[in-house]
């Protein structure tokens, strides 16, 4: 046996693979063609041998051997005890850490639990068990030794199936979530404990990427067991802690010299929590899908430096979101995929939607439009509820947050909840809080989905368009505020809902409207242009601020230079932008993108655009400047380019290489990426930072900040400015404003200003001199009072109305940085 064994390391220490095949060396071979006593015979000196290495610091020999070891562990061998106690002790003489899965621990272990089924366990092998539980005592912080030490424990109790027979589980709380599950059980009376035990022993076993059919069976009997509502509670409770930070008794400082982040799911206890997860998709629960898409949310998050805060556990919240047939789970991986930005995970949310589809028969977008959950909403937008003499009142904003009043039944109203309620309806109030918590989770995702139908061209009936759209509780809030297009083969009219019926922009009833009577939503690219300004009128007379450009909709037209280079555009090209927020701004728009640096790293973005078999790209390449790498303001310490210089834009078929003609591209498509293009260049410009210069970086492109801080307008900037042209004559400051080509004047006690329209920075007359205004943090999302904006998301106009205002009454500027600079001190 042992001459056997030494040509068999011999042979594979040939091989520079780690990977070994004993099936594919000779003495491989016939050492698997061995009679089994024979085989169980060289195995215990296999074991010896590789222990042996692992402490002695072979590490190649011992991953080598580990193929021989799996291929012999994995057949039926006749153990005799004395045979398993020299393993089980072998095992226990393991030295170093992280070496418990090369050599096939479980696999041994599971030939004791076999025999221990058998005819139990004599002493001498639980004495080799105890030697082993201790070495494992010193690894709990890792998933593989924490699962054996389970197993250990199990038979050295004396129960030969451990997960049939549960024990006390037991875990750390060094993690938040642990925390809640522990404090829970502790709560428990002997019976309901045991059975959560049983429950908890079976997820520890969720080691794969998804669960079995078998495990599915199992633990929907121990839910049932248990009890759905319990479970649920527990669930939800557990998975509100995701992301909260943990108390761990060491903080393990990395190779980088900083510690991990305390919200981490650390592998310890990574399995029982997936398996939990799991178990949230097998039972039907109002509350728990929000509490699944929330702990999804928050898995996915990347943290700095690190990537995703779990995503093994995300992904198992979108399997459990995918496999509930309840339409607020639909509406949860509807939110997940409009917030994913990392491309894999983009992937994942796809998968798990599809799934979800599959499941129905009907399509992924089918599937999103009608499994919108009403949120308990009792009308479009709101919610009424009668608690013990008071009416609780819930009302979506335009901004898509929400307001809660309370009615008396004298009709004065109050702000917080009163007391008499908080005694008597604790249970109602909880349900009012999660109907709140999920309308502000899911209204920015269908506000974004709607916006995405503007290039899909998509149709509906009328009874399908009011179901789904403009009569929905939830989607109503949006729907009401949009455009759509209207026909039944001989009329047609673009019309808006307004006082309970559909109206043009001519203020016209639509009243020969039918069941079968199509709607689309309208992209102003198809209207007159007396139209399109018809209806801009139409939202101003009626202050309707739509959730999402849309009558103010950037239209971007072939131009005659890019007609003539064919094939490209350079219309945004020599810009020079921030590149972690040009990623950003890519991964919300739906473009495939990863960071550049000093490494082969060189990508494009892409968009794929399915509808019309194409593709766009947007070439962009990293900037750098030569020198000391510690001493580099251009890089971020991981080697990042901080920042990119823009260059072309180009559309391809679906598969292929060479670029189409720009004049084969639907005009749809073309404005819709163009739009995008100047998104990323508006918003990740160096111009936009009004503190960039003082950087000293990259002199050539000085010029770079000039033109977008100052220079021509943008589309985008055409759009705002038209808006600001309408907006500005309403505010308290009018008589001091006044417009002049590309920038809004505005003329303060001290001095005259100069904000331009495209960057919102500002200079002072006389002089042309640069006036440095940070915005604060979250300013031009805040809303501005009284002011009326015709659209939401241009961060750009209300930074400048918010800039207007201020520099309109300058003596009474406070900020030392800013009056400074405007005293000339």
């Amino acid at each position: 046996m042992t001459s056997l064994l030494d040509a068999f390391v011999e042979e594979v220490g040939k091989t520079r693979s780690l990977r070994i095949d004993a099936a594919e060396f000779a003495s491989g071979q016939r050492i698997l063609a061995l009679a089994p006593e024979e085989q169980v015979a060289l195995l215990v000196q296999l074991l010896d041998r590789q222990v042996a290495a692992i402490n002695a610091g072979g590490s190649g020999e011992a991953i080598q051997l580990k193929g021989l070891v799996g291929a012999l562990l994995r057949r039926k061998l006749p153990f005799s005890v004395a045979q398993l106690e020299h393993i089980v002790g072998s095992l226990a003489n393991v030295r170093r850490h992280g070496w418990w899965e090369t050599t096939g621990a479980e696999s041994i272990l599971r030939a004791v639990e076999g025999t221990a089924a058998a005819g139990g366990l004599p002493p001498s092998l639980c004495q080799a068990l105890e030697r082993l539980a201790a070495v494992l005592a010193d690894e709990q912080y890792k998933a593989l030794p924490r699962r054996l030490s389970t197993r250990v424990q199990a038979l050295i109790d004396g129960q030969a199936e451990p997960a049939a027979r549960p024990q006390a589980v037991t875990f750390g709380e060094d993690e938040a979530w642990t925390r809640t599950l522990g404090a829970a059980l502790s709560a428990m009376n002997d019976s309901a404990r045991a059975a959560w035990d049983a429950l908890l022993l079976h997820c520890m076993q969720a080691r794969a990427s998804k669960p079995s059919a078998h495990w599915i069976a199992d633990a929907r009997a121990m839910v049932q067991t248990i009890g759905v509502e319990s479970v649920s509670q527990i669930l939800t409770s557990v998975l509100a802690e995701i992301g909260k930070p943990g108390t761990p008794a060491h903080d393990h400082v990395n190779a980088l010299g900083y510690t991990p982040d305390r919200t981490q799911i650390h592998e310890t206890h990574s399995d029982l929590l997936r398996g939990l997860v799991w178990c949230g998709g097998l039972v039907e629960n109002e509350a728990l899908p929000s509490a699944v898409g929330s702990a999804a949310d928050a898995c996915f998050k990347k943290l700095p430096g690190i990537g995703p805060r779990a995503p093994k556990i995300g992904n198992a919240c979108l399997w459990a979101l995918s496999h509930t047939s309840s339409a607020a789970a639909i509406a949860q991986l509807s939110r997940l995929k409009t917030r994913a930005k990392h491309a894999s995970i983009k992937t994942q949310v796809a998968k798990a939607f599809g799934a979800a589809a599959g499941q129905t028969g009907m399509s992924v977008v089918d599937l999103e439009e009608v499994a919108v959950p009403t949120c308990g909403l009792t009308g479009v937008g709101e919610l009424w509820r009668e608690l013990g003499g008071f009416t609780a009142r819930l009302r979506v904003t335009e901004q898509l947050t929400t307001e809660m009043v309370w009615i008396k039944t004298d009709g004065a109203k109050q702000a917080g909840v009163p007391a008499s309620v908080k005694e008597a309806f604790e249970a109602d109030l909880r349900s009012l809080k999660q109907a709140e918590k999920e309308i502000r989770q899911l209204l920015p995702a269908q506000r974004d989905r709607l916006e995405q139908l503007l290039a899909q061209h998509k149709s509906w009936s009328m009874a399908e368009f009011r179901s789904r759209f403009v009569d929905h509780p939830l989607v109503g809030v949006v729907a009401r505020r949009l455009i759509w297009r209207l026909t039944d083969g001989s009329r047609s009219a673009s019309s808006i809902w307004h006082d309970g019926r559909f109206v043009t922009e001519q203020h016209a009833d639509v009243d020969w409207l039918r069941d079968d009577t199509r709607v689309w939503l309208w992209h102003p690219l198809y209207g007159e242009v007396a139209e399109v300004k018809a209806w801009r009128d139409w939202l101003e007379t009626h202050e309707v601020s739509q959730p999402f450009k849309q009558a103010h909709r950037e239209i971007y037209l072939l131009t005659d230079a890019e007609r003539a280079t064919g094939t490209y555009s350079n219309r945004f090209a020599a810009h020079l932008i921030k590149q972690h927020q040009f990623a950003m701004l890519c991964h919300q728009r739906g473009w495939r993108y990863t960071l550049q640096g000093e490494w082969d790293s060189a990508n494009t973005p892409t968009i794929a655009l399915p509808q019309w078999d194409l593709r766009a790209e947007f070439w962009v390449g990293g900037i750098a400047e030569e020198g000391n790498l510690l001493e580099r303001d251009d890089i971020t310490h991981r080697g990042v380019y901080k920042y990119l210089s823009t260059d072309q834009v180009r559309f391809y078929r679906t598969g292929d290489a060479a670029p189409i003609a720009l004049a084969d591209v639907p005009p749809l498509a073309f404005s819709e990426v163009m739009r995008d293009v100047d998104l990323f260049v508006g918003v990740a410009s160096v111009g936009n930072d009004p503190t960039w210069t003082d950087n000293g970086l990259f002199g050539p492109y000085r010029e770079s900040w000039d033109k977008f801080a100052f220079g021509d307008l943008f589309p985008s900037a055409f759009i705002r400015k038209a808006a600001l042209e309408r907006i500005v004559p309403r505010l308290k400051i009018a008589d001091r404003c006044s417009f002049a080509d590309r920038f809004l004047i505005v003329r303060g006690d001290l001095r005259t200003y100069r904000i331009h329209v495209g960057s919102g920075n500002v200079l002072m007359e006389p002089g042309n001199q640069y006036l440095c205004i940070v915005p604060g943090q979250g300013i031009g999302s805040r809303p501005l009072g009284r002011v009326f904006l015709p659209f939401d998301g241009d961060a750009t106009l209300s930074i400048i109305i918010s800039k207007a205002l201020l520099l309109a009454d300058d003596r009474s500027i406070t900020d030392s940085t800013i009056a400074s600079q405007i005293r000339g001190r």
